[in-house]
């Protein structure tokens, strides 16, 4: 009896995963049925897609080599999301210079609407009045070249302080990566906090965390209809968890600024001017501009902004370069030549 219910239910669940595919295999023809202008592709297994294609080798470079197969415009089915690679000069230009409004916008992504409050933020907030508030908070007062210069004695600090850490491990092996990313967390956070920030450790620390667990292809993301994955991968639970830390944070951070504002105020001292205190002169139209109004969560999605991006990036960038130069020895001396010069 046993073993006819055991037959019976693997029977039954046989033929629920046969329907699952032949659904999905039928849902993927119809649409390259309706869509007949995509771009050429490498071949797809059903559910999955392409991601078999980008797991065998890091996917940069697997990219590049199919490129060269399917040419400058290569269409990718990346689980349920649709997806079109960009690998020439002249395609890149047309998309982010002549037709830039039509891909303005970012699709949303799991570690955005969580970490950013709900994509609020200037990365992945869709293209819009909003948008266009925040990118002229940043260019009118954020990133203005006086701005950028008044933090020139913080970033001379740090990197005296990065030389003499290194000098002070010569003959041993150093952690290059690790020692430069923390050199940029510690400009963007006493650039944006100030000196009193008592949390600024704390905040780098969790920071860090959020850019490993966000980095990469989540399963989550590319199979945006199938939410259970976002829990069975424990990344959403991960990623709320990280969430609470940087809101507590944030909001200790924004309260002793305004505390700060609030005694300069009644002249009780005089508060240097530092990223948090320009985007509190936004909410909800302090600066007297009801044209620009920022909430606190708005404010504190900005403020994700400049560390994810302004971090990682610039720290990227630089090992990138450091790995060129090492296996580029003449153009290493030269640049040690121009910099003793």
């Amino acid at each position: 009896m046993d073993s006819e219910v055991l037959n019976m239910l693997a029977l039954i669940m046989s033929f629920f995963l046969f329907t699952i595919v032949a659904l999905k295999i039928r849902r993927n023809l119809k649409k390259t049925e309706s869509s007949p202008n995509i771009p050429p592709g490498p071949w797809k297994v059903p559910i999955i897609g392409n991601i078999h294609h980008l797991v065998t080798s890091t996917p940069h470079r697997k990219l590049r080599d199919l490129a060269k197969i399917y040419g400058p415009l290569m269409h990718l089915q990346l689980g349920e999301v649709f997806t079109i690679i960009v690998s020439s000069p002249h395609y890149a230009k047309e998309i982010m210079k002549t037709h830039d409004v039509i891909f303005a916008s970012r699709p949303k992504i799991l570690a955005s609407d969580i970490l950013s409050y709900e994509s609020t933020n200037i990365i992945f907030s869709p293209y819009g009045n909003y948008w266009r508030q925040l990118r002229k908070i940043c260019t009118v007062e954020l990133f203005t070249q006086k701005r950028v210069n008044s933090f020139q004695p913080i970033r001379e600090e740090e990197l005296t302080n990065l030389l003499k850490m290194v000098g002070s491990h010569e003959g041993l092996p150093i952690n290059l990566t690790e020692a430069v990313l923390s050199s940029i967390y510690n400009i963007i956070a006493r650039a944006a906090f100030g000196m009193k920030c008592k949390d600024q450790e704390e905040f780098i620390s969790v920071v860090k965390e959020v850019l490993t667990v966000a980095a990469g292809f989540n399963i989550g993301d590319l199979f945006p209809s199938a939410k259970w994955l976002q829990h069975v991968t424990s990344l959403r639970p991960k990623l709320e968890r990280l969430h609470l830390q940087i809101d507590r944070i944030m909001e200790n951070i924004i309260n002793e600024h305004k505390e700060a504002k609030s005694k300069a105020k009644e002249g009780q001292g005089e508060a240097e001017e530092d990223l948090v205190d320009v985007l509190l002169k936004f909410q909800d139209g302090n600066d007297g501009n009801q044209d620009i109004c920022l909430t606190i969560n708005n404010i504190k999605a900005v403020i994700m902004d400049v560390f994810t991006a302004g971090g990682e990036t610039s720290s990227t960038t630089i090992n990138w370069v450091m790995a060129e130069m090492v296996k580029n020895p003449r153009v290493m001396k030269k640049a040690q030549v121009e910099v003793r010069e």
